[in-house]
């Protein structure tokens, strides 16, 4: 069951040209376990949902047993069956009522018998330790956090897949919950199945890895074993992605004339095992003036490591060597001052029209200003406004129908006029939120908070509190965007749990509560973080906020946007006259 990948490329969301993996061919053989390393942004979950059919590639081709994973743009089911997938933080996934039901979710696709599922159940629950707790009906939500992280990773392991992609597994998981899931690994690896793991505890993992991949800026920059990489650790340093304990030891006693780096040394038990062998052949070195005389090796002999460059030890995310596609458009270069008059400009002529022919004309400008953004923000658009467009065509429909009684019989009729009444001020609504979303795409969080604290500005000159309602504001703009971002990355869950071979992006009807239930929860759970973090500031009770204006600069382009936003108005309001 080899899982390969021939000159498989991968671009980045928003920007066609910029690739976050290139040309990249790996073999992937039955019953081993390979570890994806590299700094934070290097390609490594991109890999992993290319492998596990979340994403077609850009470019080349996937395969497992020689089969191509994707077909005329769809993955091939029969094969996604054979794949599992777990993400950064499973907790965050869970949604049902029950143990049982999260369990339930997951295996449906597969069509397994009560008996079959029971004991996939069970079996799981006892490799991650989750036994004592286990109670099919007990809520997840009454586990702890770590139980929960162990119950999301039993969900995808009770599915038995033939190849298990785990993006950092380990992560913020406590001491006792990672010795189970090394445990799982370790008779997994036993059992012959397959493992890809993306990680960056290098302590936990090397160990028990057959394979090491060192991933850095989309290309492989390294592909061997453990023992291989630690005794030539250079493609770790120049990836940034640091030495594993095992290699500073070993390289910190070496220079001491103490030799243990050898082949399988590579956890702490193997490395006491080995030092403690080097000291008791040096019991009978010579003695000198009552001290034991130990020669350190040369300079040339011992290996000195060179520290990575700054960037990559900070871990540098591919975006910040790349700026996105949104950084290098008009909107984006604009003075936030000056969209907020644009954006205020657009909602207040589109609010003046009471006519289809008025919000026409109105919608033009907004349809011009989506030129400008990044093919992400336009695709986040389109999932946002998708269900607003539905909505309206049923508010439409609805609002048309009529009940009239005509004899001892009910009559249903269709009234146009009021449907075309409740569509105006439904298309009114529609084009004020594509507005909403074009300013909050286009502006970066803090520069929106700078541009109406300005604005706001004047009115503290009549000593009222203004910097409380400009947070609330922008705090309600910087969720528009999160909420298109959060939506994405459920999504993304549920196709990998629910086995839906659809277009990336696309939920099922069926899966909508899978997803719905945690992007709630997700976006509850941000939005105490940010009261409790102005909380702690005392915003709002003793602070002067966001009034920094002194980096805004008014430019010829901002000039140029300012009296165009000045002619739209007055054209919509001579419009409505």
């Amino acid at each position: 069951m080899p899982l390969t990948l021939h000159n498989v490329s991968a671009a980045a969301p928003d920007d066609p040209n910029r690739r976050l993996l290139s040309d990249v061919h790996l073999t992937f053989e039955d019953g081993t376990v390979t570890l994806l390393v590299g700094h934070t942004g290097s390609g490594k979950s991109t890999l992993l949902h290319l492998l596990a059919g979340m994403r077609p590639p850009s470019s080349g081709d996937i395969r497992l047993d020689d089969e191509p994973l994707w077909r005329r743009n769809r993955v091939t089911r029969p094969l996604l069956l054979r794949l599992g997938l777990t993400f950064q933080f499973p907790e965050q996934q869970l949604f049902a009522r029950s143990l049982r039901q999260e369990f339930g979710y997951s295996l449906r696709p597969y069509g397994l018998t009560a008996i079959e599922k029971e004991r996939r159940i069970q079996s799981a629950c006892e490799d991650l330790g989750l036994g004592a707790a286990f109670d099919p009906d007990r809520s997840p939500f009454a586990l702890s956090g770590g139980q929960r992280r162990r119950l999301a990773l039993a969900t995808t392991i009770a599915t038995s897949p033939d190849w298990l992609l785990m993006d950092e597994p380990t992560a913020g998981l406590e001491s006792a919950a990672a010795k189970e899931l090394l445990r799982y690994v370790q008779a997994r690896r036993a059992a012959k199945g397959g493992m890809i793991i993306a990680t960056h505890d290098l302590d936990l993992f090397l160990p028990l890895a057959d394979r090491v991949i060192v991933l850095n800026h989309g290309t492989i920059a390294a592909d061997g074993t453990p023992a291989a990489l630690c005794g030539n650790p250079e493609p770790f340093v120049q990836a940034g992605v640091g030495l594993p304990s095992c290699v500073l030891l070993s390289h910190a006693l070496a220079r001491n004339g103490i030799a243990v780096m050898d082949e399988g040394k590579l956890s702490p038990e193997d490395l006491a095992d080995a030092i403690a062998a080097q000291l008791k052949e040096r019991r009978g070195v010579a003695i000198k003036d009552g001290k034991p005389q130990i020669e350190s090796q040369s300079d040339e002999s011992a290996l000195h490591v060179p520290l990575p460059p700054q960037s990559q030890a900070a871990g540098l995310s591919q975006e910040s060597v790349h700026p996105p596609a949104a950084a290098k458009s008009l909107w984006y270069r604009l003075d936030p001052r000056t969209k907020w008059l644009l954006y205020f400009f657009i909602v207040i002529g589109t609010m003046l029209q009471s006519s289809w022919l008025g919000l026409a004309c109105a919608a033009l400008p907004i349809a011009v200003a989506y030129i400008g953004l990044s093919r992400s923000a336009l695709l986040g658009a389109v999932k946002l406004l998708k269900p607003l467009a539905w909505f309206m065509l049923i508010s439409v429909g609805l609002a048309g129908l009529e009940w009239t009684a005509s004899g001892s019989f009910p009559f249903v009729g269709f009234s146009l006029e009021r449907s075309l009444a409740t569509g105006l001020n439904v298309f009114r609504l529609f084009l004020i939120t594509l507005a909403s979303y074009w300013f909050a795409a286009a502006t970066p969080y803090g520069r929106m908070v700078q541009g109406l604290a300005w604005g706001l500005g004047y009115a503290k000159r009549l000593r009222l509190r203004t910097d409380s309602f400009a947070l609330a504001v922008s705090l309600m703009f910087k969720f528009i965007p999160m909420i298109v971002r959060e939506w994405q990355r459920f999504s993304d869950i549920v196709r990998a749990r629910g086995k839906a071979a659809v277009r990336p992006g696309a939920v099922r009807g069926r899966d909508m509560p899978a997803l719905v239930v945690p992007l709630l929860l997700a976006l509850f759970h941000r939005a105490e973080e940010v009261t409790s973090a102005l909380e702690m500031k005392k915003i709002g009770r003793r602070t002067a906020l966001l009034s920094h204006t002194e980096a805004l600069r008014l430019t010829r382009a901002d000039g140029l946007a300012i009296v165009s936003g000045i002619l739209l108005l007055g054209g919509l309001a001579v419009l409505r006259g």
